[in-house]
């Protein structure tokens, strides 16, 4: 009797805790139904500063449109431009999102009017993982410009990419590859087919790694069995997370989820082995002497970023060793 009087406030708090958010949230979805589909779109204001917005589908208080999106976005993305035209307004979350869905307003947005869509919005895992000093996420302005002449100019080239030793790392992966299929191919029976999804991820990792860090430093790092494929967990799980949105950074109030899943301390742990992998390349970088010259010289990215470092000064742009990792990440 007494256990049953102590598990009844339990259940009782359980049930409050649950059943009173579902309960606002469903008269604010009744609420937000009665309103046509057009509510979303505010209509131009006399003074002309206000313009109206894409037209919008129904959707719910705080959790927007995100329950429209579906196991498979693209299907559903397709239906709702069908039912509501090419571009329209989507909210995810808190976070408003306009979608483009035909080629012509594709042009617009990419070509005609690229400068007003060349910023990009804030990405709360991109900051964490790329110390918010990166290219590919940072927003439109001097440092991404100067950043990205850095990776077009230095770093990706034409006369860089097709250099003797850019092509020598191809060659011999390609090889290594060759031989990994070959060796899987002889050891099933009759000719059996080779999954080379995996295989093909490894060749790609080995060519930007060795790119990226050099033969001995991509060597250190990956060759011995245990720390090699820790190292290449690491770097699978950045890859990974990158691509993720926590669910704290759409709805905010729901932050606590991504500490419940292990979402925060996946980030954390794998932004903490990173850094130290990076730090171990840059200083393994400055102490051993680099030749100096032109795009086929040898050097690897880690090398071509130091020298910017130190020579590079008058383009508006230091790049410091947060920003050198930030570029060698997002470029691996």
């Amino acid at each position: 009797m007494a256990r049953g009087q102590e598990v009844a406030p339990l259940t009782l708090l359980l049930t409050v805790l649950i059943a009173a958010p579902l309960t606002v949230l469903l008269l604010l979805a009744v609420a937000g139904n009665k309103q046509p589909a057009s509510a979303a779109a505010p209509t131009p204001r006399r003074d002309g500063r206000r313009l109206p917005l894409p037209p919008s589908p129904r959707g719910f208080p705080l959790l927007g449109h995100l329950h429209l999106l579906g196991a498979l976005p693209h299907r559903s993305l397709a239906s709702l431009a069908r039912a509501h035209g090419p571009v329209l307004l989507l909210r995810l979350g808190r976070v408003p999102t306009v979608v483009v869905s035909s080629a012509a307003a594709a042009e617009e947005v990419m070509r005609a009017r690229d400068l007003a869509f060349a910023s990009r919005p804030r990405s709360a895992m991109a900051e964490r993982l790329l110390y918010g000093r990166d290219v590919a996420f940072a927003p439109y302005g001097e440092y991404w410009r100067q950043a990205r002449r850095v990776c077009v100019v230095h770093l990706l080239s034409a006369r860089r990419v097709g250099s003797f030793s850019f092509c020598r790392v191809r060659e011999q992966e390609a090889t290594v590859l060759a031989a990994r299929v070959a060796a899987r191919a002889s050891a099933g029976a009759g000719g059996a087919a080779v999954d080379l999804s995996e295989l093909l991820t490894e060749y790609a990792n080995a060519v930007v790694s060795r790119a990226a860090f050099g033969d001995e430093s991509a060597r250190g790092l990956f060759d011995e069995f245990d720390s090699g494929r820790r190292q290449r967990k690491v770097i699978t799980d950045f890859q990974k997370l990158i691509g993720t949105v926590p669910v704290g950074e759409l709805l905010p109030w729901l932050g606590w989820v991504d500490a419940i899943t292990g979402l925060e301390r996946k980030i954390r742990r794998t932004f903490e082995a990173l850094d130290g992998l990076l730090e171990k390349v840059i200083d393994d970088h400055r102490r051993r002497p680099r030749g100096g010259g032109g795009d086929g010289d040898g050097r690897d990215f880690v090398d071509v970023l130091l020298d910017v470092h130190k020579n590079d000064k008058e383009h508006g742009i230091q790049l410091e060793t947060n920003e050198i990792k930030a570029i060698i990440l997002i470029n691996h």
